[in-house]
């Protein structure tokens, strides 16, 4: 085939008219529609989502303001230090019992360091030995 016959052929197809098939028309707006009502849809759940995202975090704000309030509230000193004992015997029977606990594990912490040393020493003495001979 050769242009002239080609071109021919396009201004005939294009000076015919074309008919669209039946129902098409009412098919491509209920689909339009359809694709409309969804993206509404999703703006919608878009809006809601957002709103709840802002709400929650106003509530969570709201809380840790009112726990720290609340928190400093209940912690707050007079600037006075208050006794535990009202009896001073007592006062001093419980701190000689919490410096005798103080002074028995402080002891045994020096008695395991005093005998790491002890080991220490020993393996000096041994790589001395074998390093000098």
């Amino acid at each position: 085939m050769d242009d002239k016959k080609i071109d021919e052929l396009i201004n005939q197809a294009l000076q015919e008219e074309q008919a669209l098939p039946e129902g098409l028309s009412r098919r491509l707006e209920q689909q339009i529609d359809a694709w409309a009502a969804e993206t509404e849809q999703k703006a919608r759940s878009f809006a809601r989502r957002h709103t709840l995202y802002w709400l929650s975090g106003a509530a969570a704000s709201a809380l840790l303001c009112i726990g720290i309030f609340h928190y400093e509230a209940s912690y707050r000193d007079d600037g006075r230090l208050t006794d535990t004992y009202t009896n001073p015997r007592d006062a001093a029977a419980a701190t000689e019992k919490a410096f005798l606990l103080l002074s028995q594990n402080l002891n045994k912490g020096i008695s395991q360091v005093d005998n790491a040393g002890q080991e220490i020493n020993k393996i000096n003495n041994i790589l001395n030995k074998h390093l000098n001979d």
